[in-house]
């Protein structure tokens, strides 16, 4: 009887570690499914952040010529300045001299 004891334990045991072997077959897959997923959206985040990499990237290239247009721009402001300011200048003279060949002229008469 002791043997057929050993057995119905043994027996026991075996479907004990079948039932155990079937639970940690199916929490692998579903491991193994999750892992799936997971990767699938790994890979669109990393597609997604090099979307923004290079829109960042253009973004970038976009702001350094718009700030090398404004820098020409304000070379061509103050270089026109100075050139009104002379012409304001020789305006202003000229003007002057003409106010004094007015008052000559109206002297001489």
């Amino acid at each position: 009887m002791e043997i057929q004891e050993q057995l119905n334990q043994m027996q026991a045991m075996m479907e004990q570690l079948v039932k155990m072997v079937g639970h940690n077959n199916s929490v692998t897959e579903e491991l193994v499914q999750r892992m799936d997923r997971l990767e699938v959206r790994i890979g669109s985040l990393e597609a997604h952040v090099g979307s923004l990499e290079t829109r960042m990237k253009n973004g970038f290239s976009d702001v350094v010529q718009m700030i090398t247009v404004l820098g020409q721009k304000v070379d061509k402001i103050d270089s026109t300045q100075v050139l009104h300011s002379d012409m304001l200048r020789r305006l202003a003279a000229d003007t002057a001299q003409h106010e004094a060949e007015i008052i000559l002229l109206k002297r001489a008469k």
